[in-house]
């Protein structure tokens, strides 16, 4: 009997380690992952800024197709690794939470240039503005809305998405909903014009594209 509650113990205990020793291997690639973020969110904010001000300061051509095309590609990679970070770290965690407000931002500076290279260099490039949320009432309701812009994203070029968390503790996020006449999730501002709440299909979002 002894020994029948010796080996249990053994057993709960090398079970706690082998538990503790892939949840602590699971939060380090997490945080190497958020520190990942950190450094790339201030690269690709550095690039956007300096493209303004190479035209706003300095007088020097934007009309440069190939580096709005990289800077592109980098804020939607950096918005697929903000999802996995909330998946790893938890959508309430702080530091994500900081890193979701600095990547609005950055979505932010990003629209306003599109809208620059719109005006001065005769692109016709199309935004969706997507407003979500993550409260449980909506979680599912914003993923399958995501799913439905992914596929609106696939089938139409020149189209950026922003995404952006309603119930983010951010007095940008108020400024924008104040702005659009943001009342409620599942909502889209296309072409920083049309309002179009919980759309139900496609044809319903690419009526309002040019």
């Amino acid at each position: 009997m002894f020994r029948s509650k010796s080996r249990y113990l053994i057993s709960f205990l090398i079970g706690t380690f082998v538990f503790l020793m892939v949840f602590g291997i699971s939060y380090s690639l997490s945080y190497l992952e958020f520190q990942r973020i950190s450094s790339l969110q201030g690269n690709l904010a550095y690039d956007i800024f300096s493209h303004r001000l190479d035209y706003s300061l300095f007088d020097k051509p934007i009309c440069n197709e190939e580096s709005f095309d990289k800077v592109s590609k980098d804020l939607n990679f950096q918005g697929r690794i903000i999802d996995d970070l909330e998946n790893k770290l938890g959508k309430n965690d702080k530091n994500v939470l900081f890193r979701k407000k600095f990547y609005t931002l950055i979505e932010l500076e990003h629209f306003d240039f599109v809208n620059l290279l719109n005006e001065k260099c005769g692109f016709d490039i199309q935004t969706i503005l997507f407003f979500y949320s993550n409260k449980n009432k909506d979680g599912e309701s914003s993923e399958e809305l995501g799913k439905l812009l992914s596929t609106v994203y696939r089938r139409n070029e020149n189209l950026m998405i922003y995404s952006f968390d309603i119930n983010l503790d951010s007095e940008i996020i108020g400024e924008l909903k104040n702005k659009f006449g943001i009342d409620e999730p599942l909502t889209l501002i296309i072409n920083g014009e049309d309002l179009v709440v919980n759309p139900e299909n496609i044809n319903d979002i690419e009526s309002h594209l040019n």
